[in-house]
């Protein structure tokens, strides 16, 4: 993804204010990248500040963040969307002020969203990539692929798993629903990094990753994975990478299930794009 400084490939990265999605900012922008990052606290980069440009938007927050994407989309066209953003799932069920499980808003719904107007408002068969930053516990979701309503049976870690692997599947869904021979959507997994995640967590579980954050890899050895990624010719839609020198692996996807539990978030969605 690489071009001629006339030619800066432009890419939003959201939550790009803090751990991973901070790193992966720093390092396009390093790369000669033109670079915009979404998130709720604001930063400044001036060594690029012909470069790079700070969006506020709260995940938590549906109209908001579909008013802001929209204003973006008017004066931009993206090469690459990292759907970085997410919370570690609170240690109670918590609703956001649209009524739904903060964790399943914030870390799938609202990224849903993001993309439906950005391909809404990209031009037909235009380069665009777009890469869904799950976890490894994507893999231990327990799929059952339902808009958590209630606190009934909440989880911390069913609730944080099932909105990764529900990234996942919005790997496989969006480019059935956008054909074009030149979106890609895939996946990233990072695997485990230091960051700030935890900030919802109660005292004991923060004080516990302050300790071992110093033993974990920093988060931009993972930027660096992201960028050996999306370097690679023939990326595979549907795919969940770790490193430019793996394969990517498709996730098992119960069809009906996944049709159905789509049809309910664009419901929620709808009159947003």
């Amino acid at each position: 993804m690489d071009k001629p400084p006339s030619l800066k490939v432009k890419i939003l990265i959201t939550g790009g204010t803090s751990g991973l999605g901070l790193a992966m900012v720093r390092f396009f922008l390093q790369k000669g990248y033109e670079v915009v990052a979404t998130g709720r606290n604001k930063i400044s980069i001036p060594e690029y500040h012909d470069s790079f440009t700070f969006i506020l938007a709260d995940f938590s927050n549906l109209y908001q963040t579909s008013s802001v994407l929209k204003q973006l989309c008017e004066t931009r066209r993206f090469d690459i969307v990292i759907n970085n953003a997410g919370i570690l799932s609170p240690p109670g069920f918590t609703q956001t002020a649209d009524g739904l499980e903060c964790t399943f808003q914030v870390n799938f719904l609202s990224h849903l969203l993001v993309n439906e107007i950005i391909l809404k408002n990209s031009l037909p068969g235009r380069p665009i990539i777009i890469a869904e930053v799950v976890s490894p516990v994507y893999r231990i979701a327990e799929k059952d692929l339902g808009i958590p309503v209630s606190d009934k049976g909440y989880r911390p870690l069913k609730a944080y798993s099932n909105s990764k692997f529900q990234l996942a599947l919005m790997c496989s869904y969006l480019p059935v629903k956008y054909p074009s021979a030149g979106f890609t959507c895939i996946g990233f997994n990072p695997g485990v990094f230091r960051s700030n995640i935890y900030r919802m967590q109660k005292k004991w579980f923060r004080i516990m990753y302050r300790i071992a954050a110093p033993f974990m890899r920093k988060p931009e050895k993972a930027a660096g994975r992201f960028y050996e990624v999306i370097s690679k010719e023939n990326l595979i839609n549907g795919a969940i990478y770790r490193t430019g020198k793996k394969p990517g692996v498709i996730p098992r996807i119960e069809s009906q299930a996944s049709d159905r539990f789509l049809r309910e978030c664009y419901e929620k969605i709808g009159h947003l794009l």
